[in-house]
């Protein structure tokens, strides 16, 4: 019997190097703080914020068969705000972020669990990883496209009218995968 697999990516910033465990947050439906950033003083281009998130997946047994997860997270390690920019408004639209992410992770664990009920009893552990990483990479790429085009329509939160839609959207979206939340 093969152990379990667990493969995180960390897409935002296209870094592989893994921060302690401790430092993840995972997504609970719980709102971001501006305690989970790091105080700067540093900008990086025109952000004055940068929410570090990505998702992380696993295939194992469990207790009815294989299963495949998909989770998404926020690491506080590397997540940072500039100094005397926390406004409620930036820390909506870095919600926003996180609140991306956990949708595609939705969207993964949905397209998981179709293919695990496609397959029925000639599922096998190697199958379902491969699949798992196909989802993964697709859905994480669409993520990433997602992401890039949320920050532009709404000037990463300085357009009050794209980010309200935005976050209405996404809502709704989150809304239509509720079966599928962590």
């Amino acid at each position: 019997m093969k152990s379990s697999v667990l493969l995180f990516s960390l897409f935002l910033s296209g870094l592989s190097s893994m921060a302690q465990t401790s430092d993840l947050i995972s997504y609970t439906g719980n709102a971001v703080n501006w305690s989970h950033y790091t105080k700067t003083t540093k900008r990086s281009g025109f952000q004055k914020a940068f929410t570090y998130c990505g998702i992380a997946y696993s295939v194992r047994h469990g207790e009815s068969g294989l299963v495949a997860e998909f989770n998404a997270f926020l690491d506080v390690s590397e997540s940072w705000v500039v100094q005397n920019a926390q406004t409620t408004a930036l820390l909506r639209h870095e919600q926003g972020i996180f609140d991306l992410t956990e949708l595609y992770a939705r969207k993964m664990r949905k397209a998981g669990a179709d293919f695990i009920k496609q397959q029925g009893a000639n599922i096998n552990f190697d199958d379902l990883l491969a699949e798992v990483r196909n989802i993964y990479r697709e859905l994480n790429n669409e993520l990433f496209q997602e992401q890039k085009i949320y920050n532009a329509e709404t000037c990463n939160g300085t357009n009050k009218e794209e980010q309200l839609r935005w976050e209405e959207k996404i809502k709704a979206e989150l809304k239509k995968l509720e079966s599928f939340a962590s």
